[in-house]
């Protein structure tokens, strides 16, 4: 209500905020768009059975095509999501952070006092966003669905990096809340642990199956992979009420 009367002045960390957005957008662009990243994406979640399933209004893609331009964002956030990756939630905010860091320490410090203070709201919701996805995720469970992947040299290509960014946006934001994750958000840390038990049991049995269901659609029996599918179904919906979120 005040601006408009008197717009207020920007922020003083707009700039490096800018900044922050254009690597962190710039890293992660540079991993989906890499030769070979759509066949790693393709086997290393489900989205092949989300496109299967009847949960949203509309299809998964819009044209039918196999490209990352034709398929909505709702799937593609749901088999990150479904496969403990939640890429989408930090991939980029890491290597943006570390590369801020190295350059401008004095303004990464003003904007970890900035964060730890919550005086400027954007900040605190979008990497308070990235550090819940990265609680979230579990890299234990990455390298299992990974697994899926039968080439290896495409699987350890993209695992690698994924799981080395992942490591350096734990860190980042890490010093950007002034302690470990865990400490400062106690209450998704519990809610996490609880839920810890069951989830696993329920992605390895959805691995497990993906790669029955995968191998049957490849001999052509239509009757086993369709029992299968069914199975599969249902476990991408335990797991989405599991976690509390399709993404």
């Amino acid at each position: 209500m005040l601006d408009r009367r008197q717009p207020l002045p920007d922020p003083p960390l707009a700039d490096a905020f800018d900044r922050l957005a254009s690597a962190s957008r710039e890293a992660y662009r540079a991993l989906v768009e890499a030769d070979g990243f759509v066949a790693f994406f393709s086997r290393a979640t489900p989205i092949d059975v989300i496109e299967q399933s009847r949960m949203g209004s509309r299809p998964a893609r819009r044209t039918g095509e196999r490209t990352l331009a034709d398929l909505r964002a709702i799937p593609w956030v749901f088999s990150w999501s479904q496969s403990r990756f939640y890429l989408s939630g930090w991939f980029g905010v890491g290597s943006a952070l570390a590369a801020l860091k190295a350059e401008e320490p004095d303004t990464f410090a003003a904007l970890a006092a900035a964060k730890q203070a919550r005086n400027w709201p954007p900040l605190d919701y979008i990497f308070g966003n990235a550090s819940t996805s990265v609680m979230t995720a579990n890299p234990e469970l990455m390298q299992a669905y990974a697994s899926l992947v039968e080439d290896e040299a495409l699987r350890r290509r993209f695992l690698d990096a994924i799981l080395s960014e992942f490591a350096t946006s734990r860190t980042m934001l890490e010093e950007l809340h002034g302690g470990r994750l865990e400490a400062q958000r106690p209450t998704l840390s519990r809610s996490i642990e609880l839920r810890a038990g069951a989830l696993r049991t329920l992605h390895l049995r959805q691995i497990e199956l993906l790669a029955d269901w995968r191998r049957t659609q490849n001999e052509g029996d239509e009757d086993a992979a369709a029992e299968l599918l069914s199975q599969l179904l249902v476990l991408v919906s335990a797991i989405a009420s599991g976690l509390g979120t399709t993404g």
